[in-house]
Formats: C-alpha cells, structure tokens, sequence
C-alpha cells in the first residue's frame, strides 16, 4: 500500500541534501542557539511553572547502571591490571591476540550475535562461529566504515530505508559514496516497504551505482517491529539484487521482539539462500550493556568470508590484553536477566511518553503529536500536525528541532539527519538529562510540559521567526542537495 501520491512518483525520488552536511550544519546550529541562551535560560512549562536550562533529549546514552555481577567482575578486573597481577590466561597468547582476540570472538559470537541462532518459531536462524565474527576495541563505528570502505566506488551508491543513526552519513560519505535514501510506508508504522525498496534498488543497479544497502534494525530512529513474513518479502528483494547488506544492529539488547534480518533464509530457484551469507551484521556492547570506555567492543558476522577478510585486512586497530580483560569482565558478567529488566523499564517509560502526548492531544482537540513506529527502545519520534507547523512557519524538521531548542529549551535529534523527510524529531524518552552524568526519567515530565508550553505559544501566536528574533539568532543556513 504505496501512496502518498505513490511517493511522489519516483524515480528515483528527490535528491536530498548530503546528510553529512546535514549532521555538520545541526551540530554548529546546536552549538550557536546555546550560546544565544546563555547561563540558565529559563523555559515556561503551563500554568505557573517555569524550568531552567536546556533539557537533553538529544544524546544517546542510557543512564542506566551497568548489571550487579559485571560490576563485581569489572572491579576484579581492574584490580588485577591496575596491581600488575593479572591473570594467569595472559600468557596464553591465542586469548589474547591484539587483532582479532579469540575470547572476545567466541564471546561476541554465543551472545551479541545470539538471538540469530534463536530468531522466532519458523525461522530456522544461524549459529554464529566465532570463525565468522570479527571484533574491534572501543566502538562498532569503526567496523561500519571499514565495510563501507569495502563497498566503496567511484560514484557509487549506498540505498538505506529511511531512519538510522543520526551521524551514519558521516561515516559513510567519507568514502565519496552517495547515501539514497528508500521512503518507507508513509503512515505512522514506518515499515520498509518491499516494493519501494525493489525499485530503489533495480533503478540504481541498471544505472551501474548501486554498492550496497545499509539497514538498521532494529530501528534508530523509530524501533519498527516486524514478523516473519515482513521480514522474508524484504529478504526475497535483498536476495535478488545480490548486493551486499550492511545491517546495524546496535539496539538489539534493548528490544523484546526482534528477528534478525540475517537469520532469516529464502527460498529461490536455485535453492535456499542465507541472508546470513549476503549481510555484514554489526553491533557492540555500548547500548544494551551499557558498556563505556575501555570496555567497550564492536564486533560483526557474516557467512561470507571473503568480504570478513577483506575488513579485517582493513582493521589495523589493535586490542591491548587490558582492553580484551575489561571488555571480556562486562560480556562474560552480563545475565539475560539485566537485559530482560531494562526492557521492562524502557517499555514503562514509553507507555509514560506516550501518556503524555495523549494527554496533549486530548486537551488540543487534534492529534498535534503523533508517535511514529513500536512501543519498544530507548528513542521516541514523534511527528507534528501541519496546522500547527503551518502556525509556527516552519518547514524542515531541522526548524522544528532548532525552535524547539530555542523556545522550550528542548534538544532533540531532527529527523532529517537520520535520512527521513517526515516532519519531526527523535526524543531519548529513557533518560533526558540537564547536564552528561545526569540522566533521569523523571526528566521526561517535563520535557512534555515544555513541549505543551511551546504548542499552546504556537496557538497563541507565536512563530518560529519571532522565536528566532527574540534570541537574536540568524536565520538556520539551508543545506543543499547532492
């Protein structure tokens, strides 16, 4: 069920600006409009109360503490490093190999790629070997643009459904490739629509661009849940284009249902096909883990050995045996349980969230606020009604993000730079803070009655000009198209 006037009639879409520039230009924007607020701005919520300083929706961190018994083994950890008493496994040299440490593949293979061997009832799911996993120190960046690298072309093209990590664009261009974005459906549900995504694909493969796709599930932005059948009609799209799949699976602790994109298997004339064997899976233990600096590790997997060796001929970075030992503390330590808990509290601030905008829409008379995808994640975007932003007079969900950054003091993620031209923001509902350190859920509250505050002004009258003429800030410089 295309429509929005079946996407504008294609092919293929409207050239969009460099979401590179597009990251650059929010950052110094971002950095601008605090300035112009100065030291404890102050914001109005409804009624008589007022709030200081700029509340954080922006960022991407968790808040939440790391698992009991991850502690207790991370404190060991140190100890033994930080005592030169370590222990007696550092002197077995295929443990601790600084490229590619053994323990760290075995441990990235049986639990951060473990729900591909167990998907759901009717998908068969792979077993991922730790020959079939390759691991780097610190971050699954950098594994995402040494496979992007691998795919990278003179005029090349990397297609992605539009919604992913809010700075991908960075880490993708660098290598010249253009990112394309693929609309999803066009109602709130933002699914991936198979047939969009057959011609996005046939269109840039004819004209000889098409390098790969880059998927991120599940969803950042907007978590999008999906069954198996979803799955398998955009895996039969993926399987005959033949290109390689980069999938960024960085969220998958923090959700209850998800089926791996790579676990899924598809019938063809030839017989059956893996995606497993066609898809770069990558993820880390910095959002479900909650895992932080020195711990922190990215790994990926994928059937296909030869593109594995090519990355890992590219990854010249190296573990230290201290990294490898507080890395391994947190992933050995970590119980499904802590996962299982943390779900529990982000699907409860989710029904808050959503409470709220109820609320707002109910005493507005209109949907104002609309929440896009599934109730499950950390992250919460929302769209806004055309009324109202017709109101304000702003057009980009960049000006939405800038004007609610310097009217209500909010700061969020606007939805153009994770590659989607919906009208909206992304908002961390889990943990908004006023300050790195200080993340609160409580905070979410009054986030939503800064957000009510602004809409009312809105009603009243206000516009994002004025807004913008009583914090002396210019006018947000366009970014324009590639």
């Amino acid at each position: 069920m295309t429509r929005q006037a079946d996407i504008d009639r294609l092919p293929w879409w409207t050239p969009a600006p460099s979401l590179a520039a597009r990251t650059n230009r929010s950052e110094e924007r971002k950095r601008e409009v605090r300035r112009h607020l100065g030291a404890r701005p102050q914001f109005a919520g409804p009624g008589d109360r007022t709030y200081s300083d700029v509340l954080d929706a922006y960022h991407g961190e968790t808040g939440l503490p790391l698992a009991e018994s991850a502690v207790s083994a991370l404190d060991l950890a140190w100890r033994e490093l930080m005592h030169t008493q370590p222990p007696d496994e550092y002197a077995d040299g295929t443990l601790y190999h600084k490229r590619q440490p053994l323990v760290l593949r075995e441990l990235a293979a049986h639990k951060l790629f473990g729900r591909l061997a167990v998907p759901v009832d009717g998908v068969p799911g792979v077993r991922v070997s730790p020959e079939e996993v390759i691991v780097c120190p610190y971050s699954s960046t950098m594994l995402l643009e040494e496979a992007v690298a691998t795919l990278a072309r003179p005029g090349g093209v990397i297609v992605y459904p539009e919604g992913l990590y809010k700075s991908s664009g960075i880490h993708v261009e660098k290598y010249g490739l253009r990112m394309q974005a693929c609309p999803v459906a066009p109602d709130d549900s933002f699914k991936i629509d198979p047939d969009l995504l057959a011609s996005c694909l046939d269109y840039f493969a004819e004209r000889d661009e098409l390098c790969g796709v880059l998927l991120t599930l599940p969803g950042n932005p907007v978590f999008t849940d999906y069954s198996a059948e979803e799955l398998l009609a955009i895996g039969r799209v993926l399987v005959a284009s033949g290109v390689p799949v980069i999938c960024d699976m960085a969220f998958d602790c923090m959700v209850e249902q998800h089926i791996p994109i790579a676990a899924v298997q598809i019938a063809t004339d030839d017989g059956v096909r893996r995606l497993y064997d066609q898809v770069l899976t990558i993820t880390g233990n910095s959002k479900g883990y909650n895992a932080f600096g020195p711990c922190k590790l990215g790994a990926a997997c994928s059937g296909d050995a030869d593109w594995l060796a090519r990355i890992r001929e590219r990854l010249t970075i190296s573990f230290q045996r201290e990294s490898t030992h507080l890395a391994r503390a947190i992933v050995e330590h970590t119980p499904e349980s802590y996962f299982a808990k943390n779900r529990i509290r982000m699907l409860d601030q989710l029904d808050r969230a959503h409470r709220h905008i109820d609320a707002i829409n109910a005493r507005f008379g209109a949907k104002v606020v609309r929440p896009l995808g599934s109730r499950q994640g950390m992250f919460l975007s929302v769209v806004f009604d055309d009324a109202i932003l017709d109101r304000a007079g702003v057009e980009t969900s960049a000006e939405i993000a800038d004007l609610l950054l310097a009217g209500a003091g909010i700061d969020t993620v606007a939805l153009d730079r994770t590659g989607s031209e919906r009208l909206g923001v992304r908002f961390n509902v889990l943990a908004p803070r006023k300050a790195p350190g200080q993340e609160s859920a409580d905070l979410v509250d009054e986030l939503f009655d800064r957000l009510e505050q602004l809409l009312y002004a809105i009603r009243n009258g206000l516009t994002y000009p004025k807004v913008l003429a009583e914090r002396g800030l210019p006018v947000i410089e366009p970014v324009a198209a590639q």
